[in-house]
């Protein structure tokens, strides 16, 4: 019998946070995802895990070795 590694892509929930100034929530939505693409993407501004929240975050119905599907599975020796 083989041996394999398998590893499943989780979902970690966990926030980024920044305060921003804003005549309206949308507003700051929109400042809060430019900061996070653009400008301030940082370890300080991302709360901590939520571990007992965790699930996984793969694509059972696609073919094993889809890119992108949230699974890795390597054979071991």
């Amino acid at each position: 019998m083989k041996k394999y590694k398998v590893s499943l892509a989780l979902k970690i929930p966990s926030n980024f946070e920044v305060e921003v100034s804003a005549r309206t929530k949308k507003e700051a939505l929109n400042k809060a995802l430019k900061k996070y693409y653009n400008e301030e993407f940082d370890e300080d501004k991302i709360t901590d895990i939520d571990w007992s929240n965790l699930e996984l975050d793969i694509n059972e119905k696609s073919n094993i070795g889809d890119i992108g599907n949230g699974i890795f599975i390597k054979e071991v020796k």
